[in-house]
């Protein structure tokens, strides 16, 4: 009796808390997952963590295996072809340098591990799609190259000019993205895989979305290549603002309010001066991923880190933007607002 007494103590306790639900997923075919969506009057039981492992959720998409042939390939520390004579036809000088081989990777590893997800990642709506690559990317990475997988003029299609040796620690490595390339390696992903399309504004985060964009729009050029030269429509940080529509603004030194973290969803691209993130959406709960892992609490690094905390740290010093370029996410009643 003691114990059942003690036992409807707890769950009297629980049900009195006003936290959030550390919510399952349900799983559809082929093993691709969708959150269980709750209504307003499902009580919230558990605190979601902080940081989180990649372990302690269930994947969308499996991440590949580090296997031996692989791994004679795609390797940390592998040095990037060198070019000695780069030029392009806004250029007046040539460029040389070391190139990434981050397009070789992704046809020959992920690719083929999302096959056989495709058809049911084109039947999430947009966000939970690109949600379920940003994961699946970076976690590839990281196994695959190591926690700290930047590398200054990196992107998932190799667009970047030749990074001069010497420029940045890592300008050499064959594989790695920087912090605006992993921001568009979702979408370049998806544009790949038939998930997005291009001359959509959904697809504007991707290099394939941003020419179509430039093509068509004199007020919006492409000028992030040396000295204001083309970057073959590589997004640069300063590049996301210019196609992306601002979601919410976070003052410098300031914690972004509840109201403002139920403004975004996952996709959204974060960005202040010279750096940017991506927003993640795991058991419905935002969190942050960043390649250079250099602007969260070292406890935030590698691993996703929520939303909150980790936007509180992004903006400590300098003003910080939420933009978006996907549809806003959906439920059963419609459009999310709040």
């Amino acid at each position: 009796m003691k114990k059942i007494i003690g036992s409807l103590f707890v769950l009297f306790l629980l049900l009195s808390c006003n936290n959030t639900l550390i919510v399952p997923e349900t799983e559809l075919e082929d093993g691709i997952l969708e959150p269980v969506h709750y209504d307003k009057e499902h009580v919230a039981l558990l605190t979601p963590p902080k940081r989180i492992g990649f372990d302690d959720f269930r994947r969308a998409i499996p991440v590949p295996d580090v296997t031996p042939e692989r791994q004679a390939v795609f390797y940390d520390g592998a040095v990037g072809d060198y070019i000695s004579e780069y030029t392009q036809p806004d250029m007046s000088y040539t460029l040389d340098g070391y190139v990434t081989d981050n397009q070789a990777f992704f046809d020959q590893v992920l690719q083929p591990t999302v096959a056989p997800y495709l058809d049911s990642l084109r039947r999430l709506q947009k966000y939970q799609a690109v949600n379920a690559l940003i994961l699946f990317i970076y976690e590839s990475y990281i196994d695959f190259f190591g926690n700290s997988f930047y590398r200054w003029g990196g992107d998932i299609t190799d667009r970047d000019q030749p990074q001069t040796a010497g420029s940045h620690s890592t300008s050499m490595e064959r594989y790695g993205m920087d912090c605006s390339g992993f921001g568009a390696s979702p979408y370049e992903a998806a544009v790949q895989l038939g998930i997005l399309d291009s001359t959509l504004d959904e697809a504007a985060f991707s290099w394939m979305g941003f020419k179509y964009i430039c093509d068509r729009d004199p007020n919006i050029s492409d000028g992030g290549g040396r000295g204001g030269t083309t970057n073959n429509f590589r997004l640069e940080v300063s590049d996301f603002p210019k196609v992306g529509y601002p979601v919410t603004t976070i003052s410098a030194g300031t914690t972004p309010s509840d109201a403002q973290i139920a403004l975004m969803q996952a996709g959204d691209a974060v960005v202040k001066s010279g750096h940017m993130g991506l927003l993640i959406e795991i058991n419905e709960e935002l969190y942050f991923l960043e390649s250079g892992g250099s602007t969260v609490s070292e406890q935030g690094l590698y691993t996703p880190y929520r939303a909150k905390e980790a936007l509180a740290d992004f903006a400590d010093r300098k003003t910080t933007t939420i933009y978006r370029c996907l549809p806003d996410k959906e439920t059963s009643t419609g459009i999310v607002r709040y």
